[in-house]
């Protein structure tokens, strides 16, 4: 069998459009035309011989052409001016055109996928170069050290590092590269910045050399030990060595304007902690906090003093939270390879004593942890305390002014009660993650799975019950894999349990409470940045290296307004079940909280949304790296994980409903969702949950199941035309589909293994309708998309014609996720509308939208409607 990597490379065209002209542009098909018989079957024979040869050398576009030449030249026979007098040759290559014919057919398909793919290389290609010749234009006074990494090794440009540190941190640890020379902040002992003044003072040669060599160089690169370019003053040694080299220098002139390294020699140290000679050892004392550089609203005031023991005054979740502990770390020994130290003990003293002692601390043998202040979030477990109350949104300890650079750092962790599994960086291409630094009790981390097509233990004690995420309803289902059967709840698992059900022990009296000190904690956590240029008062989401699934669809939930205003006007918190075997213990709506937040405040223009896809990764580690992921996907999970943070049942155990107890339709549809309710009880049900009706016959008995399930997405085939409309869809997904092969099952009425055929109708429409289209389909082991132009309607819709139950109100477009590309390397964005305008988010560009882009859109991937009244479609009220 022929693989791709038989074939010869495409050379001849780019497309079949410009290869088909490339067969009919030939001298010798057009004498064809105007000879004998005679002298086109010549032409035929020599031809089908070259062709042959061709196609066995796996020359797929040149035998394209010779086959496609072929059957013109048997067209030109049957019109030749002899014909009449040569019926016989005519007939002779009548069925060798019908293979001419199909081979032609054959390679086309081939011929038409492998161009897509060379067209969706190249264009990728034109795209990344564009986005490097915009990113190089983009640099004007800073660079980020993941871009300085780049420019080193990838694009290898021509650049000098100038590091500023003091003598003794510089060499403790420096850059690993003869790119960087080292010249001190104290060099000048209180003179001016001036370049001769530097050149005299410097005393190695290398250093001197490549000073003086300053404008060969394509940048310059200054940095310190965690300076950003934003908080530089005058007289700080950074802005005066640029000044001095670029501003006021006029024999030398530079290529480009000196850049500063943005947090300089740490935040470096961060991301690429092999690239210097030596382990950065963290300035730790025993109080205060490290600031952070980041942009507030200018309504924010910074204090100007912080006691040193905020971080354990009394706090509202002061019960639930105990105070971190940095831990002495011996950073000149390194850890031995899957060697599991025998102690994990770090004393912390409790919050409910009053008076503080100093922890005692076991020293281990730990790997090298950057001294980074940035913030992690943790993903903790659901509550062991039976009645504890839910404590409100984390108030947490301002952050003092910023130190000099000449103080000591201060590197403290954030209050948490709970860790995960710490992950291997090794395993996936993951961007290092700052970990805190006190021992926790381990827990098993979840291991990757795809929602549609694996299954995970619903917990670590168990490994006899999984769930996974139907594809079809988009729900969460639980496999018995001892029974081999799927079931509707878990069962006790403690036999000694009392028989009456537990409430989950939720207050619902606590709002969260955005005073200063959270809202300045929650932009510390995003890095909320503002631009007093932006255009428009919406706010845009970094990319964190192919996450545009996860920001398209943030930006699509958080202009469905009823739910977001349900969690920034703190009613959520009432609702919160830590006790949910399901959930997260509340941490993912928490966070989706502060995300929220941000995004509706309307102050910033663009965040770092790494908290909140560090905490969904703590669940699932397929969003913890930085591979590509499916949106669908991702929206099923975030949607399923916020029900169960929510969720207000009890799970009570229910008898299986048999449709023969209900004498109508109607009848079982409500029986089913009453049980359905008694499980499942949330916002996110209200809005977004529907009603399917499953129709099954069995085709040896012709017996007529119906069922009833819940859906939350519906996802919908595409026809095979080059142009459809959503009704065409819509038409075809309640088509029957045969169950044939392996798909058949025993029918429960005649007892066979029979084939069947099922269709699914919708019953109920939810009040937020999402479709989703069924874009990709596997062909020979390779996914292909499914370009097709989809007209949708964006305003003033009856879904009624579709639906079993009529909708009181018609539905409005509220946004659309895009997918461009392929299965392999593709980028989402979307269209998001407040109720008066549409807007286009791009990770972290936003710009206005006309409804036009939507007419024409040829990648709309998801679609989501609202039948939510307009009056309650407003803006977000951000809390005081």
């Amino acid at each position: 069998m022929t693989t791709p990597k038989d074939k010869i490379p495409l050379y001849i065209a780019n497309d079949l459009e410009e290869l088909n002209k490339r067969a009919e542009d030939n001298p010798s098909l057009q004498k064809a035309k105007l000879s004998t018989c005679s002298q086109i079957t010549h032409i035929i024979d020599a031809t089908w011989a070259e062709a042959k040869k061709a196609e066995a050398t796996n020359d797929e576009e040149r035998a394209y052409i010779l086959y496609m030449r072929l059957f013109a030249c048997f067209t030109a026979l049957k019109q030749a001016k002899d014909v009449a007098n040569n019926q016989n040759s005519v007939k002779s290559y009548q069925k060798g055109a019908l293979i001419w014919l199909e081979k032609a057919g054959q390679l086309s398909e081939s011929l038409k996928l492998r161009y897509d793919e060379k067209n969706a290389v190249s264009r990728e290609e034109e795209r990344k170069k564009q986005a490097e010749i915009d990113e190089e234009k983009s640099l004007e006074k800073s660079i980020r050290p993941k871009l300085l990494y780049k420019y080193l090794n990838e694009r290898k440009k021509n650049i000098l590092l100038i590091d500023m540190r003091l003598k003794n941190d510089y060499d403790q640890s420096h850059m690993r590269t003869p790119a960087c020379i080292h010249i001190p902040a104290d060099i000048m002992n209180g003179k001016g910045w001036t370049s001769w003044g530097v050149e005299s003072a410097l005393t190695d040669e290398g250093t001197v050399t490549k000073f003086k060599q300053r404008a060969n160089y394509d940048y310059i690169v200054l940095f310190d030990e965690d300076t950003y370019e934003k908080d530089l003053k005058p007289n700080h040694c950074l802005q005066g060595l640029k000044q001095a080299i670029f501003a006021f220098d006029r024999d030398t002139k530079l290529k480009h304007e000196p850049l500063i390294l943005d947090g300089g020699y740490v935040d470096w140290m961060t991301f690429y902690p092999g690239e210097s000679t030596a382990p950065l050892i963290p300035k730790i004392t025993t109080g205060g906090l490290r600031s952070f550089e980041v942009s507030y609203p200018d309504d924010i005031i910074q204090s100007e003093e912080v006691p040193s023991d905020a971080a354990t005054a009394a706090q509202p979740e002061a019960a639930a939270i105990s105070p971190a502990v940095v831990p002495q770390i011996d950073r000149t020994r390194k850890p031995i390879n899957n060697q599991k130290p025998e102690q994990d003990e770090i004393s912390i003293k409790p919050v409910e004593e009053e008076e503080q002692q100093q922890p005692i601390v076991i020293t281990k043998e730990l790997p090298e942890i950057p001294d980074r202040s940035t913030k992690t979030i943790p993903f903790t477990g659901p509550s062991t305390v039976v009645n504890q109350e839910l404590p409100s949104t984390p108030i947490i300890p301002d952050i003092p002014p910023r130190p000099s650079p000449v103080l000591p750092h201060i590197n403290t962790t954030p209050e948490v009660p709970k860790l995960p599994k710490p992950i291997d960086n090794n395993q996936e291409n993951i961007p290092p993650i700052n970990p805190v630094l006190f021992s926790v009790p381990s827990r098993e981390t979840l291991s990757i799975y795809r929602p549609f097509n694996r299954t995970v233990p619903v917990n670590d004690t168990n490994n006899q019950y999984q769930k996974k995420f139907d594809a079809v309803t988009g729900r969460k289902i639980i496999l018995d894999t001892k029974n081999n059967r799927y079931i509707p709840n878990l069962p006790e698992n403690e036999p000694t349990k009392s028989a009456v059900p537990t409430l989950p022990t939720i207050n619902r009296d606590i709002k969260p409470i955005l005073t200063e000190q959270t809202r300045r904690q929650i932009a510390y956590d995003y890095r909320a940045i503002t631009d007093n240029l932006q255009i428009n008062p919406r706010t845009g989401l970094k990319n964190l290296g192919n996450s545009c699934y996860m920001n398209s669809i943030i930006q699509s939930l958080s202009f469905n307004y009823l739910l977001t205003n349900y969690f920034i006007s703190g009613d959520f918190n009432k609702d919160v079940n830590t006790k949910n075997k399901f959930g997260s213990g509340g941490v993912v709506v928490k966070e989706w909280f502060k995300l929220l937040y941000l995004l509706c405040c309307q102050q910033y223009s663009c965040l770092i949304p790494q908290p909140f896809k560090y905490t969904v990764g703590s669940l699932q580690r397929a969003y913890l790296g930085t591979q590509q992921q499916d949106a669908h996907e991702f929206l099923v999970f975030l949607l399923d994980t916020l029900h169960e943070d929510l969720n207000q049942t009890t799970r009570p155990r229910i008898e299986e409903l048999k449709p023969e107890n209900y004498k109508t339709d109607r009848q079982l549809a409500e029986a089913t969702k009453h049980a359905f309710h008694l499980h499942n009880k949330s916002i996110i049900i209200d809005l977004f949950y529907g009603l399917f009706k499953s129709t099954t016959i069995c085709l040896s008995c012709t017996y007529n199941s119906i069922r009833f399930e819940a859906f939350v997405i519906i996802s919908v085939p595409i026809p095979p035309l080059r142009q459809c409309s959503l009704d065409d869809c819509l038409d075809l997904f309640r088509e029957f589909e045969h169950l044939r092969g392996e798909d058949r099952y025993e029918c429960s009425h005649c007892k066979r293994l029979s084939e069947k055929k099922r269709r699914l109708d919708i019953w109920e429409l939810p009040k937020i309708f999402i479709v989703h289209f069924k874009r990709f389909r596997l062909q020979q082991a390779h996914y292909i998309k499914n370009e097709t132009l989809i007209r949708y309607p964006t305003s003033n819709i009856d879904f009624s014609r579709w639906s079993q139950t009529p909708s009181p109100s018609k539905y409005s477009l509220v946004s659309v996720v895009n997918h461009f590309g392929s299965m392999n390397s593709g980028h989402y964005t979307s269209y998001c509308n407040d109720g008066k305008q549409w807007y286009y988010c791009d990770d972290q560009s936003i710009r206005s939208a006309d409804t036009r882009e939507l007419e024409h859109n040829v990648n709309a991937y998801l679609l989501f409607y609202s039948s939510i009244p307009q009056q309650q479609l407003r803006l977000p009220s951000i809390p005081n």
